[in-house]
């Protein structure tokens, strides 16, 4: 496996991480009595608030990196020469 590869893998996996505790924290921030009761008070609306607003930097260079190797793939399919 290229190190490319691995880096496209790493990247793809940590974006599902990070919008998977971005649509949580979301929802703890909108509906924080149901969250606080499931996580046994672990996260609370103002913890929520906290990791949400913190994730937005991380998410956005992620799903940069991520359109980038998926164009970048696609671009290189479609034009190859041979």
């Amino acid at each position: 496996m290229t190190a490319s590869k691995i880096i496209q893998t790493l990247t793809h996996l940590l974006l599902t991480i990070v919008i998977t505790l971005f649509i949580i924290t979301g929802f703890g921030i909108v509906n924080y009595r149901i969250v606080e009761q499931l996580t046994l008070g672990v996260l609370s609306k103002p913890i929520s608030f906290q990791i949400h607003t913190n994730l937005i930097i991380p998410l956005i260079i992620l799903l940069t990196l991520h359109i980038y190797f998926t164009l970048r793939k696609n671009f290189k399919n479609n034009f190859k020469i041979i």
